[in-house]
């Protein structure tokens, strides 16, 4: 969370679905029906506590992302903290939450303001979170969930120095065949434009990651307009990308958050992202900065937009499949405000337009399909973001 902010915000699902044309082929068509994303249920931790793996207790507060292990375990990060928290979440046949449990804890090696965060696999044993603060420079690090050890630190492109104080690394996601990750700042770096106001959205980067045995490249980088601060009754706070989530079939979802000082306090936005026709900006000249200079956007479709899911829904994350062929998606909200406890969310992501596996995923110049989704509004009367 933002230090700089403090106010309510809900965090929403955003849903993206991104298409790149390549080699010869398009993989994705804007006119094919599109995918629903319906919330389900919510339901507050009863645990207020737990132990790490040293079994020393600390308090639960601040989560800030959350990332699915298989089965009914997932684990969450805590944001201006070292801890990680283990969850039990059983989902009920149609995707809603039957119980969330507490199992556990694990200290990572240092503290910083952790936002994103993404599992590897059982044989690794890891997750990757992202670093939303400034200082340190944005990066992602790899932790040891046996027993929190920092096993290696992956250096964002140089021009994500330039972010905005606690509007940094927000969000993070890898592939489910862990062949890609996906980070995004969450407002405007400082040489690509304003943060968001009541009139005008505020331009991200979205920064893909290759994974090659633990190896992990920046790759493409694409701009990405998030929608100005929803209308309200009282000051507007702010509005930025809160978490992203990357699909099976290799569409990338994305979850935006707005925020107001007043009623309603939070919006929360779900957009399809095509791809088709975006500048590549992580080389040349766009590299340096956005200011000023032209390119193209992806392009979003709205899929869902709510003042109504009533907390500050900070992460998201793919859950497993389910019985009906739709995917379960998990979320989990920041309790650093008056209205939010510490609750999961469930929603039900219904996807008529998904593509075989064997067309995405590919380097620029090949088929991609990506979905961005993320995240979100949240009230800050906390640390950070």
């Amino acid at each position: 969370m933002h230090r700089s902010c403090r106010f309510l915000i809900f965090r929403a699902a955003t849903l993206l679905l991104l298409g790149l044309a390549g080699s010869g082929s398009a993989v994705f068509a804007t006119d094919q029906p599109r995918p629903t994303l319906t919330f389900l249920s919510k339901q507050q931790l009863q645990q207020e506590r737990t132990t790490d793996q040293n079994g020393a207790s600390f308090t639960i507060t601040g989560l800030s992302g959350i990332t699915y292990r298989g089965g009914s375990q997932y684990t969450a990060v805590m944001d201006n903290s070292n801890k990680l928290v283990n969850l039990d979440v059983k989902l009920n046949a149609d995707g809603s939450i039957a119980t969330a449990t507490v199992t556990g804890g694990v200290s990572a090696a240092t503290s910083r303001d952790y936002e994103g965060i993404a599992y590897t696999n059982a044989q690794r044993n890891s997750v990757f979170i992202s670093n939303e603060a400034t200082p340190p420079p944005p990066a992602l690090f790899e932790y040891s969930l046996e027993n929190g050890t920092l096993l290696q630190t992956v250096n964002m492109p140089k021009v994500f120095m330039y972010q905005v104080d606690n509007r940094g690394l927000e969000s993070l996601t890898r592939a489910p065949d862990g062949k890609v990750m996906w980070t995004a700042n969450e407002e405007a770096l400082t040489v690509d434009g304003p943060t968001a106001s009541q009139t005008a959205g505020t331009v991200v980067r979205l920064q893909r990651f290759t994974v090659e045995d633990n190896h992990i490249a920046p790759t493409e980088q694409y701009a990405y307009v998030v929608e100005p601060i929803h209308s309200a009754i009282g000051l507007p706070v702010c509005s930025g990308l809160s978490d992203l989530v990357e699909l099976p079939d290799g569409r990338l979802l994305a979850l935006e958050r707005s925020a107001r000082e007043g009623l309603p306090p939070f919006e929360t936005r779900v957009y399809l992202i095509d791809f088709t026709g975006a500048t590549g900006i992580g080389k040349g000249d766009l590299a340096d900065g956005l200011t000023g200079k032209s390119y193209q956007p992806v392009a979003k479709i709205e899929l869902f937009k709510s003042t109504k899911i009533g907390e500050n829904l900070e992460g998201l994350c793919l859950g497993p499949k389910l019985a009906n062929g739709n995917w379960a998606l998990l979320g989990v909200v920041d309790n650093g405000d008056p209205i939010s406890k510490n609750t999961l969310v469930a929603f039900e992501l219904s996807d008529p337009t998904s593509l075989p596996i064997e067309t995405i995923g590919m380097a620029a110049g090949g088929g991609l399909i990506v979905i961005a989704i993320l995240i979100v509004a949240t009230r800050w009367s906390k640390r950070g973001g």
